[in-house]
């Protein structure tokens, strides 16, 4: 669970949802959208999801209503969804900035707050989202929590693990969009997969270059919030790839999820090579908050100008996490290599 701040029930919704959180991404050809709705519909459906649970159903479905993570990631595969519920309006939502999502019904804009009766009236044959720490749903809650069975009373519930590497969940959903009948080793597609595996190529190559290479990831609102690296997908696999992500020795507290709650005096006790600076709509500018408190500004990584862009909502496709991939390893190559 990811939360920020008490102040704020938005900021807290988008943190306890976003851990491994998820988009920014081209949109699809023809190509994918026409070999997926092709395929789909023609053949039994089977699939055991992230939780363990087996959906069957007599045919692959088309009818499908997603979180909006869900929706980033298959999307891009031609795999469209009648409905998406997420944080925002589909046009606004972060995760699926530059993701085609015209014609596709909203079905709620907060956390947990799902237009029931109106996805009933989609008649969906399947319903698609993340699983996430503490046996929750993508935007929804507890799997137990009135909203997710109201869904799955509905339609049948399939998810994918939020609970690993962005890499491992990329291949994920790249195994579902399959399943739903996608084309996923051709056209644009593809070209993206080839992007993304060069970008990783070059992130290694600048970490090997460059031995020990360290960075803090923090997401400043009402407190100095600095990330708990094993609780992020991207992270997580910037750890694998060379960079040496940070934590602190601040414990978390009831409201702080994946962050540790620092305070403004103590920020600039937190110095490394890189500061990967959380881009959400809920965090606080640098700008403003170097004004704010000063203390951040005698950060290293700030004075010097050490700092990159980062958010977890770019880990659902391959372009979105491509280019946060390239921002990062930009940043690394203007370090002093040393290996």
């Amino acid at each position: 669970m990811k939360t920020g701040t008490t102040t704020s029930k938005r900021i807290l919704t988008v943190l306890c949802v976003g851990v491994i959180a998820f988009a920014q991404t081209a949109c699809s050809t023809g190509t994918a959208s026409e070999a997926a709705s092709s395929s789909a519909g023609s053949a039994p459906f089977s699939y055991t999801d992230a939780r363990g649970e087996t959906v069957d159903l007599d045919a692959t479905p088309t009818n499908i209503v997603m979180s909006e993570q869900a929706a980033a990631a298959l999307i891009p595969y031609g795999i469209r969804p009648v409905g998406i519920w997420g944080s925002s309006a589909p046009e606004d939502s972060g995760v699926l900035a530059g993701v085609d999502v015209s014609g596709v019904e909203s079905l709620g804009v907060a956390y947990g707050d799902v237009d029931v009766d109106k996805l009933a009236s989609l008649e969906p044959d399947l319903v698609i989202t993340g699983w996430y720490a503490g046996d929750y749903l993508g935007g929804l809650g507890a799997v137990d929590a009135e909203v997710s069975t109201q869904i799955t009373d509905i339609a049948p519930m399939i998810t994918v693990s939020a609970q690993k590497s962005a890499s491992a969940s990329l291949d994920d959903w790249r195994d579902l969009a399959q399943e739903l009948g996608a084309e996923v080793d051709s056209g644009t597609i593809a070209a993206e997969k080839a992007a993304y595996d060069e970008a990783v190529t070059d992130f290694r190559e600048a970490t090997s270059e460059r031995p020990g290479v360290t960075a803090y990831a923090v997401a400043p609102s009402t407190l100095f919030y600095v990330a708990i690296p094993d609780e992020f997908a991207e992270l997580l696999d910037y750890s694998d790839w060379g960079l040496d992500v940070l934590s602190s020795t601040v414990a978390r507290d009831d409201t702080s999820g994946s962050f540790s709650p620092v305070s403004w005096e103590n920020a600039g006790d937190y110095p490394s090579d890189l500061l990967l600076y959380d881009t959400r709509a809920w965090t606080t500018p640098l700008a403003q908050v170097t004004a704010d408190h000063p203390t951040v500004g005698t950060l290293n990584t700030v004075a010097e100008g050490r700092v990159a862009d980062w958010t977890t909502d770019a880990t659902f496709n391959y372009a979105s996490y491509t280019a946060q991939i390239e921002r990062v390893t930009a940043a690394i190559e203007k370090l002093p290599a040393n290996g």
